[in-house]
């Protein structure tokens, strides 16, 4: 196998890893249908193998990609939209891995790049993902304040809150990731040396400062500061590596579900830090 077609892999099981991890509070698991009565685990089976096959084609455009990297958002998101059209025939209609394609084009695109330029890692796939989006919270978020047309969930946030969500995620250059879910999950993962452990410590760490538009579109601006306030007080008590902690999370799970809420976009980060995290220790 080519080291390119390797960068697909990584990706699909990290997705695949993130989904299967239990229990996420609102999340979609092998056990429950988290917050979503549309959703289940099948159904991201299914959706994922129609990404891993995308996931080849685009770590492939990025390394044999001859222009500047401020030049690829365009190709990338039509190679994006041509796999994101499958998915919905898979999943009749049902949008479960929308925001992810956005997010792993993107890293993907990067890291073939990266990869043909022998200059891959972590640091240098952020890098580059930040100079691909360069601008683009400027460019696609500050006209929508005076858009007539059908909004999305985030630039309904946007023009309601400000918030700049995965946009200005991925324009910073994945800072959630590098800062707090690939360290966060590192530290437990040393601790514990099991993976879907190390995943719930890294996703309540990141559920405690990501800007997630899904919470705040299911259910408001207060709903999502309070589970910012929720995740950092298990944080406190020592996330998955107490009893206390481990409790805390149980017991979140079950509030969530009473809720409806769902920490869609920590989730698709925590995909992203999985992914980095296998980059790092194996290519």
């Amino acid at each position: 196998m080519k080291k390119v077609d390797i960068l697909g892999e990584l990706a699909t099981r990290s997705i695949l890893l993130e989904v299967s991890s239990h229990p996420k509070p609102g999340l979609v698991t092998p056990f429950s249908q988290g917050a979503h009565r549309d959703m289940n685990f099948t159904l991201f089976m299914k959706s994922t193998a129609v990404l891993s096959q995308g996931f080849k084609e685009v770590s492939n455009f990025g390394y044999n990609y001859k222009g500047d990297l401020e030049k690829m958002l365009p190709p990338l998101r039509k190679l994006g939209l041509d796999v994101e059209e499958r998915m919905f025939k898979v999943t009749n209609g049902v949008n479960t891995q929308k925001g992810l394609i956005f997010l792993f084009y993107l890293i993907l695109g990067s890291s073939g790049y990266l990869l043909s330029k022998r200059r891959l890692s972590p640091k240098n796939v952020s890098s580059s993902v930040s100079k691909i989006t360069s601008g683009i919270t400027k460019k696609e978020l500050a006209p929508v304040k005076k858009s007539k047309k059908a909004l999305s969930k985030g630039e309904k946030t946007f023009v309601a809150h400000g918030i700049t969500g995965i946009r200005g995620e991925v324009e910073k250059g994945l800072p959630s990731v590098m800062q707090i879910g690939l360290p966060e999950f590192k530290k437990a993962y040393e601790t514990t040396n099991d993976i879907n452990k190390s995943s719930l410590h890294a996703l309540i760490a990141l559920m405690s400062s990501v800007e997630d538009t899904n919470i705040i579109s299911r259910n408001g601006i207060d709903v999502y500061y309070e589970v910012q306030k929720k995740a950092s007080e298990i944080l406190e008590v020592g996330g998955v590596l107490t009893p206390v902690g481990l409790s805390k999370i149980i017991d979140l799970e079950m509030e969530f579900l009473k809720r409806n809420i769902s920490p869609g976009g920590s989730a698709d980060l925590l995909s992203a830090t999985l992914y980095f995290y296998f980059l790092e220790k194996e290519i």
